[in-house]
């Protein structure tokens, strides 16, 4: 069991803010379109490398949860995007997961992948040889994605690249599998890389030649998404495999700054990233409220921008705070609930036999 490491909770308090912050510019991020694409650089690139991190805490219970967590959310948000007037009619999509759930389903298949390794006890050069291939197959793979969804389209005619995470799934894997194959003593020497006074200089700097290198440079969204083919990212006289190196190198780059960078105190983030599954899961519904009603569309960008990091820190508080994570357990952790519901409907006198 791995023991709580605060830093790692303080950077995905940091990285849930993020989320919820950059799903918020999106509604207008034509405003603001250099800060919208340097967020998506690296904030979902790191979250699934602590998320494969923290993997080595694997049950067989977590991927149940997973599914079912997929379920609830992807039903309730077909629901809540009818009752809100957005889908003019109910209809439940399965196969094409809403807005921010491609990561629950992508997670399914990195866990079940990460199951699979971990009952083959494999040694150093193993682990690197299987990254290694994970690596060339993701690096490669957008090249084919256009390719793939034609072949599948023969059996299933709405396949796309979105369908149940497909793309995304393969493109990130090398950062879910770089942190699960990494061990504490690992993680705990690259945040001694370099000193945290450096990273954070190091930070900025790559952070201002970044959004000054988008604004010069097309469709790097396309490339950070990690969702779509060579279509909508490569123009005509860009290499393939510079670019897609681009993507690995500065958001492994830009990763590894915020590793160094964010500190071990217990904080307000330290909170935020305890309770990030659930901010994560619930603040659409605020999203979604918000651009139903384009109450701010016709407002200056700098309006915008302050209104919208001030409405992320409301929505980030008010879902990672005590009360709502209280009250919210049960739906977020419905393997525990449905356990906990079927013993209650347990007769007394098998439960009697069974601790005899």
């Amino acid at each position: 069991m791995l023991e709580k490491d605060l830093k790692l909770s303080n950077i995905k308090g940091l990285l849930i803010f993020l989320v919820v912050f950059g799903h918020l510019i999106e509604l207008n991020k034509q405003n603001y379109y250099q800060l919208f694409v340097f967020i998506y650089a690296f904030h979902m690139p790191l979250f699934i490398f602590i998320s494969g991190y923290l993997a080595k805490r694997f049950k067989l219970s977590k991927i149940i949860n997973l599914f079912l967590l997929y379920i609830i959310f992807q039903t309730f948000f077909d629901w809540f995007l009818y009752f809100i007037g957005e889908y003019k009619t109910l209809s439940f999509h399965y196969g094409k997961p809403q807005f921010h759930l491609w990561y629950i389903v992508s997670m399914i298949f990195w866990y079940l992948l990460a199951w699979g390794l971990s009952k083959l006890r494999l040694s150093l050069i193993g682990k690197l040889s299987i990254f290694f291939i994970i690596f060339i197959v993701s690096f490669i793979s957008r090249q084919y994605t256009g390719v793939v969804a034609d072949i599948v389209k023969d059996f299933y005619p709405n396949f796309t690249s979105y369908t149940l995470s497909y793309q995304r799934t393969i493109s990130f894997a090398p950062f879910f599998f770089a942190g699960f194959f990494m061990t504490k003593e690992n993680l705990h020497a690259v945040y001694k890389l370099i000193k945290p006074s450096l990273a954070k200089v190091l930070l900025i700097v790559t952070g201002t030649l970044t959004i000054l290198f988008i604004e010069y440079t097309p469709n790097l969204e396309w490339l950070f998404r990690g969702s779509f083919g060579i279509k909508r990212f490569l123009a005509n006289d860009e290499s393939y495999m510079l670019k897609i190196l681009l993507h690995y190198l500065l958001s492994a780059w830009i990763c590894l700054l915020i590793l160094i960078s964010v500190n071990s105190k217990k904080s307000i983030l330290t909170k935020w990233g305890d309770y990030s599954l659930g901010i994560f899961l619930f603040h659409p519904v605020f999203v979604f409220l918000i651009r139903r009603t384009e109450f701010m569309n016709e407002w200056s960008g700098d309006t915008q921008l302050i209104l919208y990091f001030a409405f992320t820190f409301v929505i980030v508080s008010i879902l990672g705070s005590n009360f709502f994570a209280a009250v919210s357990w049960f739906i977020t952790s419905p393997f525990n609930t449905i356990k906990k519901l079927t013993s209650l409907f347990t007769p007394k006198s098998e439960e009697k036999s069974a601790n005899f």
